[in-house]
């Protein structure tokens, strides 16, 4: 043994590393060793009572895989700005990849202080009896993406109230998961609204006539739906001129002045025409008078002024007097004519009458 260990001593009486290439049967060594150990360890785990142990700690790390929730499995953004009036996104995203997703697999949104339903969605479909009532015909999930680990909650129309913290939770086929975001309401800039709408300066009326007070508004960007509205209003006091929303004329609060002389162009609404008719204008109806508009995304107003034109009164009895001038004229010549004709056509009869008016005593 010494021998040997003498021959692997190197000239500086250091010893050779095993796997010198100086010793090729240290390969084949270093191989057995190796196989040696790994048996041993395998008789370790998986007999007597080593293995009873190790069998129980997979079952459960299986288990725990099945049911955990990883912090990491949800992702949501910490904070969203969403302007009011306008439609906005709350972004929620999970690994679908390690979760799964199946028939059975479900999405709740929540609001985090008051723990109320925003949304939900499980069984391949949206539940929504539980929802709150604030949230009703505002909010949905893109259904399609989910198996693509887009959970994202479209939320439609923001409000102020809408302001608040959000809670994501998602439940997958091996995971699942929540996570915290935070909606912050926005002001609509109010540099938007006055191109959102358009009037003329001024529109001219003629007293007794009907007259179109024009108002237009950019509907390719604003859009138009059932809950759009249009509504005019006397700039002075405020009164109301004509009100439309919720695809009807709303005119329980209508100016008395206005009752039955004023409408929408109904069918132009949706291509951005707000004008209003206004029938037998008077004379008190000259004034200013503000078109206001409100849409899914954009609202605004613009004031414009309405000029009542007296209507052209005529003459008549100077028309009148010429007329009956003409008449009576007309009438003491046909009466002439015809004495000329008589007298012409008898002048015997003419020369007695001249004979008894010479010789009357």
């Amino acid at each position: 043994m010494q021998t040997e260990r003498a021959k692997r001593m190197d000239s500086a009486g250091e010893e050779a590393p095993l796997n010198s290439p100086e010793l090729p049967w240290n390969q084949l060594y270093l191989k057995r060793r190796t196989e040696s150990r790994i048996q041993l360890r395998r008789r370790v785990c998986f007999t007597g009572p080593a293995a009873a142990v190790t069998g129980v700690l997979a079952v459960l790390i299986l288990a725990a895989g099945s049911v955990s929730s990883d912090s990491e499995f949800v992702k949501v953004p910490s904070s969203v700005n969403c302007t009011e009036g306008q439609d906005c996104i709350l972004s929620c995203t999970f690994n679908y990849t390690a979760g799964g997703w199946d028939e059975k697999s479900g999405v709740i949104w929540r609001q985090a202080e008051t723990d109320h339903i925003v949304h939900s969605y499980y069984n391949n479909t949206d539940q929504l009896a539980g929802q709150f009532p604030q949230y009703v015909n505002r909010t949905s999930l893109f259904d399609s993406e989910l198996q693509r680990g887009n959970a994202s909650l479209l939320l439609r129309r923001v409000r102020e109230e809408d302001a608040g913290k959000y809670t994501c939770f998602v439940k997958g086929t091996r995971l699942s998961g929540s996570g915290l975001t935070e909606v912050v309401v926005v002001p609509a800039p109010p540099t938007t609204a006055p191109a959102h709408v358009t009037v003329p300066i001024s529109v001219k009326c003629t007293e007794g006539q009907d007259c179109i007070l024009s108002c237009t508004f950019y509907y390719t960007a604003g859009g138009w739906d059932e809950k759009s509205g249009v509504i005019w209003r006397r700039a002075e006091t405020d009164h109301i001129v004509h009100s439309y929303h919720d695809n009807t004329d709303q005119l329980a609060d209508q100016f008395p002045q206005y009752v039955n002389r004023t409408s929408l162009f109904d069918s132009e609404l949706q291509c951005g025409n707000a004008s209003l008719l206004l029938r037998r204008v008077r004379e008190e109806d000259a004034g200013e008078y503000r078109c206001f508009v409100s849409t899914p995304r954009l609202s605004g107003s613009a004031l414009t002024e309405v000029v009542v034109v007296p209507a052209q009164r005529h003459h008549w009895w100077g028309l009148g007097a010429v007329l009956l001038c003409v008449i009576a004229g007309l009438c003491v010549s046909l009466w002439l004519y015809k004495n000329t004709q008589v007298t012409a056509g008898n002048p015997t009869r003419l020369l007695v009458q001249h004979r008894q008016c010479r010789y009357q005593p």
